[in-house]
């Protein structure tokens, strides 16, 4: 009896109810904060919460606060923005995004028209029983088994399945075009020799100098293809020490500012030899000397460390030089001379060839041993295994990544160059082997992990069963139908389940930046979307089969019940939890991602705390910055909607009116706030946003095409889920055409594209200086450690601010010692 009631509690409309009811309300309230604050913001021309690409994107932005004042000018003004205007204004990697958004809401409005026809069919059922009552009266659960309207179910799949697989192509088609743009051209904010740069790995040690580097792909690419060469240097005592610096420069400032803000409070201390950052020891002193004294020692020691490095760098380099010129003045010999042998025997060359393999194997193993030398110790100075090559034709680097390099394993492998912005610098020295291995090591912990994960999924998806954890209890059974049990039952585990997840996420984050040690940052988005999205397929069916397991274990395990029809009764079920879960992620997440509500809280919190006069000009121009989306962590939820609005659509219709209002209105919403609010600090092409993404829709197909013909099964619909298999078989010939035919060539540039553009555009020119020393090339390298480039230090303080010049202060009140006033220091 306590199953029936936890079905019938799982079914009422009540968790619906209120939590349509909670996410409406909350969204018009922080609608509404948007609308005032933005009208606010046009009057002041203020850019900070709503405009604030208009400060470092202004060039490719629409005209701030664009449409009005008005309601909903905002949205009007986004609608009407072109496709070719939007590419041109966010990018590539946005911009494919955008058109996920409106591929999902196109097909959630031909689901919502179906469903038109699906709910009067499925409502007029003549199934009984308490799985075909109340939520239940609107769902596949009141067809009775082998009914003719089956057949009705059957077409709308059809026409369902046809039309996702046309917009995907469509998608594919026109993602294409801007892609080889892309791959062609770049994107207008990136550094033009990004197009034709390459990351190299696995550089044997013979090879780990600039020069010695530049010269073996000279030799690959001759007459003049090289354009420039660098080979990372593990500096991190150097990093430490900058990083260190920018603490005290910080410090500086806070301690300026603080002067400038309160001149009658007391001078600002800090503890000298403090340890446990501060808290425990050390000597109480004044806080501006300090820093002063902190900041000329460590750019001192920074300027030495860094002379250290080039030394030691231009040491190693001279050393594998000498080497690289010897072996090219014996192979130029070798070809100087001449063969007297016209007739060659076929058994010498077949020895011959042996031996070149013997000698392979034995540089793959002395290779081996170099790495595994080189994990264990990573002295400063000492140059990687990682390296970056600019060529200076398109054909070139595209030869250099589509081609096997060395034909040996780990040795000289190519990429194509991550946009300069987006590469984590700190992980650039860590060896490509290493990485596989910790990713392997990593890959088997999260898999296990997912197995575990059904106990926290299992524990938030009770939450809706709420009666049956107050009758375990024994506190008795409450009204299903009560506002209060409604938002228990309905709000508390989509909130729960939220948390759960953005733990999860800040976890696979870490393991890809601090464990894995990915070395740029759109690797870490793409490894976080996913792991990130499997453990959201996998929250999908611990919830469809997990809850009928747990809730009927003992039924399973004695055979008294038929698990695929109890399976069969928690999929529409499910679909409530699924439902609210859709209605959080709406109303109320449209108000509040408009609304900027978050950062608004914590400027003004730290407005009460820290008044303007008391923030230094870095906390200032910080404030400036656009944020960026990050889509490891946006792309995922959206993806679990996209496969439950595809899955539910034959079983529960009702489910695509929600679908279709999340991504309708999510498609404007973004649209607005990727065109006047985001700006992402790196463009991927559109990498992480479609080609990675585009796996995942066709999983989310391929899973709900497999439950609707297991479905029909269980409906004793033999020939309906025979029929099933149709749509199935189309999409794979399908997803093998598309992969064949359009997804594969957009790999890399095609080496006829490559040659037009070089055409169009001319060969780039070549530094023929180039990297004879580390020290003297480093400045001008695209690809240099940014630690490195002694033209990128932050040597001294920011001025308290850009536009003050005069009232420094009182120098008598810093004691004894006295500080250089931030006035009189340069900004770089």
């Amino acid at each position: 009896m306590a199953d029936e009631e936890a079905v019938e509690v799982l079914i009422a409309w009540a968790p619906i109810y209120v939590t349509l009811l909670f996410s409406f309300v909350q969204g018009v309230i922080l609608f509404c904060f948007f609308l005032r604050q933005r009208n606010k913001d046009i009057k002041r021309v203020n850019y900070d919460l709503f405009e604030p690409r208009q400060y470092t994107r202004g060039h490719r932005s629409p005209p701030p606060f664009d449409g009005g004042s008005s309601t909903f000018a905002w949205a009007k003004a986004a609608w009407k923005v072109p496709d070719d205007v939007c590419l041109r204004n966010v990018g590539l990697d946005c911009y494919m995004f955008i058109r996920f958004l409106r591929l999902a809401a196109r097909m959630t409005l031909v689901g919502a028209f179906l469903s038109i026809f699906l709910i009067p069919v499925y409502a007029t059922g003549e199934a009984r029983g308490e799985s075909t009552e109340a939520f239940n009266q609107l769902t596949l659960n009141r067809v009775e088994s082998g009914s003719n309207r089956l057949w009705v179910t059957v077409v709308c799949w059809w026409i369902f399945i046809a039309f996702i697989l046309t917009e995907l192509w469509n998608e594919w088609k026109a993602y294409a075009k801007h892609r080889y743009e892309f791959l062609a051209k770049g994107d207008m904010d990136t550094a033009k020799d990004y197009r034709y740069a390459i990351r190299v790995e696995n550089i044997p040690a013979d090879k780990q100098s600039n020069h010695a580097l530049r010269a073996y792909f000279e030799h690959l690419f001759p007459n003049n293809q090289v354009r420039q060469a660098a080979v990372c240097l593990y500096a991190t005592d150097l990093d430490k020490s900058i990083a260190d610096r920018h603490k005290a420069l910080v410090g500086y400032e806070k301690a300026v500012a603080f002067t400038k803000a309160k001149p009658d409070k007391p001078l600002p201390m800090v503890k000298k030899d403090a340890k446990m950052g501060g808290l425990c020891g050390g000597t109480k002193v004044e806080a501006i000397p300090h820093y002063q004294a902190e900041i000329a020692r460590l750019n001192q020691e920074i300027d030495s460390e860094r002379s250290a490095l080039y030394a030691l760098a231009d040491g190693q380099a001279a050393d594998k030089n000498a080497v690289l010129d010897a072996e090219l003045e014996e192979t130029a010999a070798e070809l100087k001379q001449p063969n007297t042998d016209d007739h060659v025997d076929a058994a010498n060359v077949e020895i011959e060839f042996e031996a070149k393999g013997t000698a392979r194997v034995a540089d793959d193993q002395s290779l081996e041993t170099f790495e595994e030398e080189e994990v264990l110790v990573e002295t400063d100075g000492k140059a990687s295994s990682t390296g970056y090559v600019t060529l200076t034709s398109l054909r070139a680097k595209n030869a250099a990544i589509q081609c096997e390099i060395s034909g040996r394993k780990d040795r000289m492998d190519t990429f194509p160059a991550s946009d300069p912005s987006g590469v984590i610098w700190e992980n650039a020295t860590v060896p490509l082997t290493r990485q596989r291995s910790v990713q392997m090591g990593v890959a088997c912990f999260w898999l296990v992990g997912v197995l575990f994960w059904a106990v926290p999924v299992s524990f938030v998806t009770s939450i809706a069963n709420l009666n049956g954890i107050l009758e375990a209890a024994g506190l008795g059974t409450a009204d299903p139908t009560s506002f209060w049990y409604g938002l228990v039952a309905g709000l508390l585990p989509v909130i729960f389940l939220a948390i759960l997840m953005a733990v999860l996420y800040i976890a696979i984050v870490m393991v890809a930046t601090k464990v894995i040690r990915k070395k740029s940052m759109p690797e870490v988005d793409s490894y976080t979307l996913f792991w990130h999205q499997l453990f959201q397929f996998a929250n999908l069916w611990l919830i469809l089969i997990g809850g009928s397991f747990f809730n009927n274990a003992e039924g399973f395990l004695n055979g008294s019940t038929d698990i695929f029809e109890e399976v069969a009764k928690a999929i529409p079920g499910a679909s409530v939890f699924f439902m609210n879960l859709i209605a959080v992620g709406s109303f109320g997440a449209f108000g509040l991602e408009l609304s900027m509500l978050p950062t608004y809280g914590v400027t003004l919190i730290m407005g009460l705390i820290q008044p303007e006069a008391q923030r230094t000009q870095r906390m200032l121009d910080d404030a400036r910055h656009p944020p960026s989306i990050i889509w490891g962590k946006q792309l995922p939820p959206m993806i679990f909607v996209y496969l439950v609005a595809i899955l539910y659509m034959p079983i529960v219709p009702i489910v695509q009116i929600f679908a279709l209002v999340y991504f309708g209105g999510a498609y404007i919403v973004w649209k607005h706030q990727c065109l006047h609010v985001y700006a992402t600090p790196f463009e991927g092409g559109g990498e992480t946003t479609w080609q990675a993404l585009f796996g995942f829709l066709m999983a989310a197909i391929y899973m709900s095409e497999c439950v609707f013909i297991a479905y029909m099964g269980i409906k004793e619909g033999q020939i309906q889920g025979a029929l099933g298999f149709v749509p199935l078989v189309v999409t794979i010939l399908m997803h093998i055409l598309l992969n064949r035919n359009i997804r594969k060539p957009l790999e890399n540039l095609s080496l006829e594209v490559a040659a037009d553009v070089d055409d169009a555009e001319g060969l780039q020119s070549v530094d023929e200086e180039a990297d004879k020393t580390f020290s003297g090339t480093i400045e001008y390298q695209l690809y240099g450690q940014p630690g490195l480039k002694p033209s990128l230090d932050e040597r001294e303080p920011m001025p308290y601010r850009r536009d003050v010049h005069s009232g420094e202060p009182d120098i008598e009140r810093q004691g004894d010692r006295q500080y250089v006033p931030p006035s009189q220091q340069s900004n770089k």
